[in-house]
């Protein structure tokens, strides 16, 4: 019988403890291993591939959300949420039909949630819509705009705030981020990424740029009504006419 990998992702040791517990009961499942936040279970899911993450939406540093987002709902392996009195996960969950486990839950609840994934896996049943829904439902919850987002530094993932980011730009499925210390690739598209920008601090200069508007040094024609933007780290990124308008006044310009 093929016995599918689980890690386990939570901060609270009594908490991992529980489900090894309860993973050990079940013939189905094996432990592959467990990870303590955010950052450490994304470095355990890419060298494990474990075939079922048991995930923590709440933890010090990266969430659980944040964790998927990285990984990509394409290339992420089968997810339990486990979540302790957050209504709005609940919601989310509810309405994408993704499993979870409200903490506290007991043995029979735990069991529920294997049996459902138990049968996608054996299945073979893609979840990367529902996670890709999930994902779109959280980013759209009102509250304070995007303030970072998980990028890889080599082997590790590694937070990376937006205020350290002055270009946005797309490519094909990804978006290249530009900061001082370098460059790094997101897999989101940049209309994704627009909508969760502060719009106050980025606006969208041409089909495929968003620039910081703190690092724009200087504005200067081209031709047909676009402009070139000189940013301070003397790069250039051309200022498209459809976007003219809204860049110069959110910029400080009229027309």
């Amino acid at each position: 019988m093929t016995r599918f990998r689980v890690l386990v992702v939570d901060d609270e040791a009594p908490a991992r403890a529980k489900v090894k517990r309860l993973l050990a009961d079940d013939a189905r499942f094996v432990l592959a291993g467990e990870a303590t936040d955010g950052t450490e279970a994304l470095s355990r899911i890419e060298a494990l591939s474990p075939d079922v993450v048991i995930l923590d939406v709440q933890m010090p540093g990266l969430t659980g959300f944040e964790v998927l987002e990285a990984l990509g709902a394409e290339s992420c392996p089968a997810v339990v949420f486990s979540t302790a009195h957050d209504a709005f996960a609940l919601r989310a969950f509810e309405a994408h039909a993704v499993d979870y486990l409200l903490k506290p839950y007991d043995a029979e609840r735990f069991t529920r949630a294997l049996d459902k994934v138990h049968a996608q896996l054996r299945g073979g049943r893609a979840r990367a819509e529902q996670l890709h829904a999930l994902l779109e439902g959280v980013a759209s919850r009102p509250g304070r705009p995007l303030e970072r987002l998980v990028v890889k530094v080599g082997e590790a993932w590694v937070p990376l705030r937006l205020d350290a980011v002055w270009r946005l730009s797309s490519e094909d499925k990804y978006v290249r981020l530009h900061t001082d210390q370098g460059e790094h690739l997101v897999r989101q598209s940049l209309k994704a990424l627009e909508e969760r920008l502060d719009p106050e601090r980025f606006v969208r200069v041409h089909r495929g740029d968003i620039v910081s508007l703190d690092a724009v040094a200087r504005l200067e024609p081209w031709t047909h009504g676009d402009g070139i933007l000189v940013l301070k780290n003397g790069s250039t990124v051309v200022l498209s006419r459809t976007w003219r308008e809204a860049f110069l006044q959110r910029w400080g310009m009229e027309g």
